[in-house]
């Protein structure tokens, strides 16, 4: 019998097996995708992963393996494989170099959602990147109109909290287009220096105002009592928490941060809403071209003609009338109103490929109807499976 270091010797082994095979299955992906840009075929085929799932939990129950394991690990496994391949035809037909060095822009330092949402964005293609913590999204959208930076990412809306109205107030004006989106999962933990904090004893809590918000419910009840201190972002709330050494002194933030800053995740998934997610947008001066066989979303901003009575619902119909579904449309007051007529702009997420002649007829005729139409961009449509 081996002993225990054996043991582990033997499992460090086998894993970095699993990681070298990863690494080939994604060579063999692009290989794929390579050829569906060639003949110009879908990148998913539910069918068939659906029948491959199937193939493989059956298999697992003859190895005596957890079938239920075997569908979670391979849904997360071939949606990142639809994401690479994604990442790679929107590369080849926007005559970009795959695997290319590249920099970006995101809210806070080191460790904040909008830092982890990036890596996630890029990792899958990108060479070296190069970043840039900023202070504001405001920062965010300069660095990107400026040059500085070739990506900037905007987390746009949560699913606990809704839109985040002040990157919808900076989206309003900037010449940066939305060239792509994801999905983050949220989950949020109270971070401190002693693993043996007691939450009861907590005196503060420091974090980026969305977090606290988004864990209002948990905070009412374990730390009532608690201060709350507004960050500009969660890694600040980190770092401070580090420099203090206060083990009754917590930050909220994400428990795959907590290592940057020699944190421990005392409390997981804490928010009001379990399966939270926020959707990220990625901007860049760069607009890309996606391909129609590849599942695609327009982001559009319009105004609605003041005197015209029913002009929304016209511009509704027209998408209604092709049958295009919205996934998204918010309302929000035009940034830097001077006059005192109030105007409201409406943002809409159009489940349709721009370059579609269906939509190019839908973007025509709404100029009937509109007081101001501007395209935000057309990206790749981020699958529920990518999520993960």
């Amino acid at each position: 019998m081996r002993d225990l270091l054996e043991c582990r010797d033997a499992i460090d082994d086998i894993d970095q097996k699993i990681l070298k095979l990863l690494k080939e299955r994604k060579a063999v992906a692009l290989d794929i995708a390579t050829y569906k840009l060639q003949h110009n075929q879908p990148i998913t085929d539910k069918n068939r992963e659906n029948e491959k799932i199937s193939r493989l939990m059956q298999m697992a129950l003859d190895l005596e393996i957890s079938p239920l394991l075997v569908n979670d690990m391979y849904k997360i496994i071939m949606a990142h494989t639809v994401s690479d391949e994604q990442s790679f035809i929107v590369d080849k037909m926007s005559s970009r170099n795959y695997r290319r060095n590249t920099s970006v822009a995101y809210l806070g330092t080191t460790g904040t959602y909008s830092h982890l949402a990036a890596h996630k964005f890029l990792d899958s293609y990108a060479g070296k990147i190069q970043e840039k913590g900023c202070n504001s999204f405001a920062d965010i959208i300069h660095a990107v109109e400026s040059g500085i930076c070739e990506f900037g990412v905007l987390p746009i809306e949560n699913s606990s909290s809704g839109s985040i109205n002040e990157v919808l107030d900076v989206i309003q004006t900037t010449k940066a287009s939305i060239v792509g989106e994801l999905f983050y999962p949220i989950d949020h933990s109270i971070l401190c220096t002693d693993p043996a904090t007691d939450l009861k004893d907590v005196t503060d809590i420091y974090s980026h105002p969305q977090p606290i918000a988004q864990c209002s419910h948990f905070i009412s009840e374990h730390m009532p009592k608690a201060r709350i201190h507004y960050t500009k972002a969660t890694s600040d709330a980190m770092m401070l928490i580090n420099e203090k050494k206060d083990k009754n002194i917590v930050a909220i933030g994400s428990k795959n941060a907590a290592i940057y800053y020699k944190l421990n995740s005392i409390v997981s998934d804490i928010a009001n809403n379990h399966s939270n997610f926020t959707r990220f947008v990625v901007m860049s001066m760069t607009p890309i071209s996606i391909p129609t066989f590849v599942d695609a979303k327009t982001s559009i901003i319009f105004t609605t003609k003041k005197y015209e009575p029913g002009s929304l619902v016209a511009v509704l119909n027209e998408f209604n009338r092709h049958h295009i579904n919205l996934t998204k449309l918010h309302s929000r007051p035009r940034e830097g109103q001077m006059n005192e007529t109030w105007e409201e702009i409406f943002f809409a997420d159009v489940q349709a490929n721009l370059d579609t002649s269906v939509m190019q007829e839908i973007m025509s005729n709404l100029v009937e109807h509109t007081g101001e139409l501007k395209i935000l961009g057309c990206y790749a449509s981020c699958e529920k499976e990518q999520r993960n």
